[in-house]
């Protein structure tokens, strides 16, 4: 009996070697996530911020198709002299607070073959993988609870040295120690189709501290080819954003402008009859966050064609003294050119009438109208699409003869 349960003990003794050597069944495939969100960056106009971030256009696994279905959107206020949150205690189910459908990636097109039209119908307003996504909110100061503090944190809290400051004129010297503002701290996180979170982007921090002074209220002109928005700052040069809005305060998601100005003036191409109206802000930018003032402006401005083209040249009449009176002048150059008008005068031309009723197109034109033994004068005017007529050419003497018999 005891010999059998020797052999036993050492048949279980080689088997289980080979048994930790085999191999066993496939383990599934990680299941893949969009990477980080990238470019985080925010603006705050008043108790209003907008984020901005480039949505995620690769999977985490690079081997790994891309499969996402949205950005989600984590923030957490923190009551003044906290230490910031670490990317763990921020990216929590109870600080999401939004989040930004995403378009599905389009399929790639079998070998051989086209990529597929896109749908008909009104465009997808969502943004596609790679494209730039906009996100806001309306926040107030309330402040969440302080999150338990790491041990790093724990640290830096410990380390904090007092700094002593002196009263002038007085030489006493008092404790200093810096406070950071109450601070909404934002994280974007990209999610799968079966919402798999992926890595978090990096953390922006916005301040609810002051915001700078409003710019004075602006201004706007046009010329035949530039609309120009104008303002002025207190402090010269003082960096400003400038927003594209509607005559209702419609305004647009992005400046006009991704970097703030300092020149005072910005100038874009004019569109004859189209409505056009902007707003000012002073904004202090630190790293990807601007903090921007209260709003100047809208001024709107409808511009309306008024500028005639350049005058016609080099008009000359090849035939003059002969039978036949035949105009030829020089191009003129406008982007607007409609055509060219033809006037005559007779004698000194003090009175001259416009011959043609229709809009000549080439740079050449009969007169079939003149009499013989009378002298004329012809000029030519150029006219816009808008109906604006140019000055006169230059003009030409003309005096047809009569024809001689033999």
């Amino acid at each position: 009996m005891n010999r059998h349960v020797l052999l036993i003990a050492l048949a279980l003794v080689a088997v289980v070697p080979a048994a930790c050597g085999s191999k066993g069944p496939p383990l599934p495939p990680l299941r893949p996530v969009p990477s980080a969100p990238t470019e985080l960056a925010a603006r705050r106009v008043g108790d209003r911020v907008t984020l901005r971030f480039v949505v995620p256009a690769a999977s985490q696994d690079p081997l790994a198709p891309l499969t996402i279905a949205g950005v989600e959107i984590y923030a957490r206020t923190m009551p003044i002299g906290a230490e910031p949150p670490t990317l763990e205690q921020l990216v929590q189910r109870e600080a999401l607070v939004g989040s930004v459908e995403v378009r599905p990636p389009a399929a790639a097109p079998a070998d051989g073959q086209s990529p597929a039209a896109p749908p008909a119908g009104p465009p997808d307003p969502r943004p596609a993988p790679g494209d730039i996504a906009v996100w806001s909110e309306t926040v107030t100061v309330n402040v969440t609870s302080a999150v338990p503090l790491t041990r790093a944190q724990q640290a830096r809290v410990a380390g904090r040295r007092t700094v002593w400051l002196p009263l002038v004129p007085s030489g006493l010297v008092v404790p200093f120690v810096p406070v950071t503002l109450p601070t909404r701290y934002y994280a974007a996180v990209g999610v799968s189709d079966r919402r798999r979170p992926g890595p978090a982007s990096t953390v922006i921090a916005v301040p609810f501290g002051p915001a700078p002074e409003a710019p004075g209220a602006p201004a706007l002109t046009y010329t035949e080819s530039t609309l120009t928005l104008t303002w002025a700052t207190r402090e010269v040069g003082a960096p400003v954003s400038v927003v594209e809005t509607s005559r209702a305060g419609d305004e647009r998601p992005a400046p006009v402008e991704v970097a703030p100005m300092t020149t005072g003036t910005w100038s874009t191409p004019v569109a004859f009859g189209v409505e056009r109206c902007f707003v000012v802000r002073r904004v202090i930018r630190q790293g990807l966050v601007s903090t921007e003032s209260t709003t100047a402006g809208p001024v709107c401005v409808t511009p309306v064609d008024t500028f005639p083209p350049p005058a016609p040249a080099g008009l000359i009449a090849p035939s003059s003294g002969g039978t036949d009176v035949t105009l030829l002048w020089d191009a003129v150059t406008a982007a607007d050119l409609a055509g060219y008008h033809v006037l005559r005068g007779e004698g000194t031309g003090q009175n001259m009438q416009q011959l043609t009723t229709a809009l000549v197109t080439g740079l050449q034109w009969p007169d079939t109208t003149a009499r013989a033994g009378i002298r004329y004068v012809y000029a030519v005017i150029a006219v816009d699409t808008a109906g604006n007529p140019s000055a006169l050419s230059n003009r030409v003497q003309v005096q047809r003869l009569a024809p001689t018999g033999k």
